[in-house]
């Protein structure tokens, strides 16, 4: 069989062959792979950069999309050791979730990482919710933003408002209950529909989370704000007189800030409930062209993509 390994940590990955996985362990499970997803992560470990992944040869993949074939079933795969670039792969049983037959493998495959971001951040990274809790999320119109709106309707939010340039696009999100459209420059733009927020979630880290939190400074409720992504690519500066105007908490979410183990816990939730909602559509690629599209860039503008063995 092949899989897509990294042999340098300068070349990128090569399209192998491999000897087939021997008959799995009775606490294993053999997987015909479908689709496994392109996320940052995957290529951050494929370049030798990340902290998980550091012995070569390394073969790509967190997760996957796989079916066993000996009795027909899908399973959602996560798992830091041992790589989902291949045709088949042995995996733990307590590594797999079961998945209804409806689900399209592409689209889980590139949509359940993202989903985790705010999935984690919500359930691992704040605390005490009111019930029926007003979220906003500034990024709302990302890939992972999108997916935002529905981890916090799914984890009890009553209320949620988006936050982007964009208002045709925010007008298009799924879920929103309201949206606010960042003016230019970000300071006019007129934040009062957050005022009775209880979680941010920010996908941008910019200048309009600053400006946001300004506008929150005489609520009376507890805000919690919890930094996902830096799609700005710009470190704002928080006026050190925020931090003391109101009962503001500021967290970070990422793998760091929450443990492998709680992830595991969470995707018995997760991976059913994600199933349950509209996904965005994939870009299937062929595995065996993966020394030709990896660095290409009219690739990485398509979105979430897919190896497909």
């Amino acid at each position: 069989m092949h899989s897509a390994q990294v042999q340098s940590w300068t070349q990128g990955p090569r399209y192998v062959s491999v000897d087939n996985p021997p008959a799995p362990s009775d606490g294993q499970v053999q997987l015909h792979v479908l689709a496994a997803g392109v996320h940052q992560v995957v290529r951050s470990r494929a370049s030798g950069a990340h902290y998980s992944a550091r012995v070569l040869p390394h073969t790509l993949g967190i997760d996957c999309v796989g079916k066993d074939e000996s009795t027909g079933k899908l399973y959602y795969v996560f798992t830091m050791q041992g790589g989902t670039f291949a045709e088949r792969i042995n995996i733990d049983k307590s590594s797999v979730y079961p998945l209804p037959d409806h689900v399209d493998p592409a689209s889980f495959a590139a949509n359940l990482n993202p989903a985790m971001s705010s999935w984690m951040a919500i359930t691992q990274r704040t605390t005490n919710l009111p019930k029926d809790f007003t979220a906003v999320i500034i990024g709302a119109t990302s890939a992972s933003g999108r997916l935002a709106v529905h981890s916090a309707k799914a984890l009890g939010a009553g209320k949620v408002i988006g936050i982007a340039r964009n208002s045709e696009t925010l007008a298009d999100v799924d879920g929103l209950d309201d949206y606010i459209v960042l003016q230019d420059p970000v300071a006019e733009t007129d934040f009062s529909k957050a005022l009775g927020v209880d979680v941010i979630l920010d996908y941008v880290y910019g200048d309009a989370m600053v400006h946001l939190l300004a506008s929150l400074s005489r609520v009376k409720q507890p805000v919690q704000y919890v930094q996902i992504g830096g799609l700005s690519q710009h470190t704002p500066q928080i006026p050190s007189r925020l931090l003391r105007s109101f009962d503001l908490t500021i967290r970070g979410a990422g793998a760091g800030s929450w443990s492998i183990s709680a992830l595991t816990k969470e995707l018995h939730t997760m991976v059913p409930t994600v199933a349950s909602w509209k996904l965005t559509p994939a870009w299937s690629v062929q595995l065996k062209d993966i020394e030709e599209t990896w660095n290409d860039p009219s690739l990485k503008a398509k979105g979430r993509v897919v190896y497909v063995p």
